[in-house]
């Protein structure tokens, strides 16, 4: 039996379906495609706006540092419109729709957060900052005349800490940005972000602790009296190198002068043991040295036990008491001598930024044998810089770049006795203090003390790589890289003077290159194993904050390299980045990005 012959009105119904469903699938495209065309159009007009807006911020910031309120106030309006803009761009009713839309949603969510952060930093903060700008000139806070005006630094505090409160708001939500699977465009302009309003907040947190600490630190509440110590990186020590020399700094209602200068000898007086009761601790890994020669308080991975023992012998040799202790060397002189220009000692030696280093850690034992000669001529650099850097004006923003550079390069530490100053301090890099835990960052310090006992570092080369974290039955495990490299030439022995090589006085042959390599690890951390090619026999203990510490040593011949790979274990990991120490100098980097979350 065949199959019944449709109807005529069956078949026109069942084209009239036909005809709907291309008709909503036409419809459903051109939505489509009218929906991406207006994102696409609104996205690039938005990238054209934060661009702009990024031109504005750095008119408003060079502005700001030129002392000029005005044009920073003008340029800001600009800024806002910018802003304003790119976020009106990126919240209408369509773009919120299609954030919705796999893959392409989650890089409309973040270029829309992104702007929002970028607005609320022109309109919460930067109004802030001009604020205080248009209060003070930030040219007024920079030294000239041998002092910088107190009252200034006390009426802007208020709201410079305002001005940073805002900034670490807007930074807690640009780090909350999640670019993880966006296409590299977006993935690197939220990154760029993150790191520029990182910057911004943490600048603007250093500023806020700048001036609530620096009036009374110059002399706004009473005298005040800094030991400086000004390190020799060719005797390399954890900080940077001996304290060959030392200075003796007083403020006074914001007048700064130097003293006079005294050289290590002059703390060879103190009676041979230490200056103040020693931990255990230290006595085991650092000996009584650490707190008898001023030469060896800076062997301490924690920069505050070095202010307390230095300004306890400074005390004894300067005759007053020492209220704060900082520590500089050659290349802080040298960023500092980029912002003020050569300086010509008498014997004729002009100092740039380019020869400092060389000029203080070699060539000057070449040219004077003597040492009473280099004392003087090292007291005489010291006082010339000085002078350069607090009796004559200076750009603020040059300023702010030497000093940014040396802390950097974690070059300039500062230690205060007045508990509340080293508070603030301690929130700084410039305390020298390892982290209290590990939850945000996972802390490891690589530290380097000589043991030559002369000046040869000037010739050491050290790399240090933090790689290979993985998990295991027994928590988190990673390898510290540590390479060593001795550039002396290969007639060391004979050819570099004998104050530079020591002579094999010390047990260290003449010409080789003695180190101790310190590896300060993450708490409750224990070390598996150290290795050149072959095991190496390494003094590991706990510090007294729950630390690993552990030291091995090492002697290059000239010319000659070596590797040595720590192996640590960690009983427990969060997805946290690492975070390298290293003593000035040395060049680090860690090779992964976050530890593995890892438990034993």
């Amino acid at each position: 039996m065949s199959d019944p012959i449709p109807s005529p009105d069956a078949a026109r119904v069942r084209s009239g379906r036909r005809r709907r469903i291309v008709w909503i699938v036409i419809a459903v495209l051109v939505v489509v495609v009218a929906a991406g065309a207006w994102i696409g159009v609104r996205a690039v007009l938005a990238k054209n706006a934060l661009e702009a807006a990024q031109t504005d911020a750095s008119v408003v910031q060079r502005s700001v540092l030129a002392g000029d309120a005005a044009a920073a106030k003008d340029r800001q309006s600009d800024l806002v419109a910018h802003t304003a803009k790119a976020v009106s761009l990126t919240s209408d009713p369509v773009w919120r729709v299609v954030e919705f839309v796999p893959f392409l949603g989650q890089n409309l969510t973040a270029v829309r957060e992104a702007a929002a952060a970028t607005d609320r930093l022109a309109t919460d903060v930067v109004p802030l900052v001009i604020d205080v700008a248009e209060q003070v000139n930030v040219a007024s806070l920079v030294p000239g005349n041998g002092s910088i005006d107190i009252a200034p630094l006390q009426a802007a505090a208020p709201g410079v800490a305002k001005a940073s409160a805002a900034a670490t708001a807007v930074d807690d939500d640009v780090q909350a940005i999640n670019a993880d699977g966006t296409i590299p465009l977006v993935a690197g302009a939220v990154q760029k972000l993150q790191r520029t309003v990182g910057q911004a907040a943490e600048m603007l947190a250093t500023a806020s602790r700048a001036t609530a600490l620096l009036p009374d630190m110059l002399g706004a509440a009473g005298p005040r009296n800094y030991l400086v110590l000004i390190q020799n990186n060719a005797e390399v020590r954890t900080t940077g190198g001996i304290a060959g020399a030392t200075a003796l700094v007083h403020t006074e209602n914001g007048t700064m002068s130097l003293v006079r200068t005294a050289s290590s000898d002059e703390f060879m007086h103190l009676p041979k043991t230490p200056i103040l009761p020693l931990t255990p601790f230290e006595q085991n890994v650092y000996t009584d040295n650490l707190g008898t020669y001023i030469q060896d308080t800076n062997l301490t991975v924690d920069f505050s036990r070095t202010g307390e023992l230095a300004a306890a012998m400074g005390e004894q040799v300067y005759g007053t008491p020492i209220d704060g202790v900082v520590a500089i060397d050659p290349h802080v002189l040298a960023h500092l001598l980029d912002m003020t220009g050569p300086i010509t000692v008498t014997d004729g030696t002009q100092l740039t930024s380019e020869n400092a280093a060389q000029a203080l850690l070699s060539d000057a034992y070449a040219r004077y044998p003597d040492r009473l000669v280099q004392d003087a001529f090292f007291a005489e650099v010291a006082e010339s810089v000085f002078t350069a850097m607090t009796e004559h004006s200076h750009d603020p923003k040059r300023l702010v770049e030497s000093l940014a550079a040396s802390g950097a390069e974690n070059r300039l530490h500062v230690w205060s006795a007045h508990p509340d100053e080293q508070r603030l301090i301690a929130e700084t890099s410039l305390a020298g203090i390892p982290p209290a835990d590990d939850s945000t960052a996972i802390y490891t310090g690589v530290f380097l003390e000589d043991l030559t006992r002369a000046k040869m570092d000037y010739y050491l080369k050290t790399t240090a790589v933090v790689r290979d974290a993985t998990c295991s039955s027994d928590g988190a495990r990673y390898v510290v890289e540590v390479e060593l490299t001795s550039t002396a030439p290969l007639d060391a022995a004979t050819s570099l003077p004998a104050y530079v090589t020591a002579d094999g006085q010390f047990g260290t042959p003449a010409g080789d290159i003695g180190t101790r390599v310190v590896l300060h690890g993450p708490i409750a951390a224990s070390l598996l194993g150290a290795n050149d090619g072959t095991d190496l026999p390494v003094k590991a203990v706990t510090d007294p904050n729950g630390r690993l510490y552990a030291q091995t040593d090492v002697t290059l011949k000239p010319g000659e390299t070596k590797r040595i790979e720590f192996t640590v274990r960690v009983p427990k990991t969060a997805e946290v980045p690492p975070k390298l120490v290293t003593t000035p100098g040395i060049t680090g980097k860690t090779a992964f990005s976050h530890f593995p979350a890892c438990t034993g």
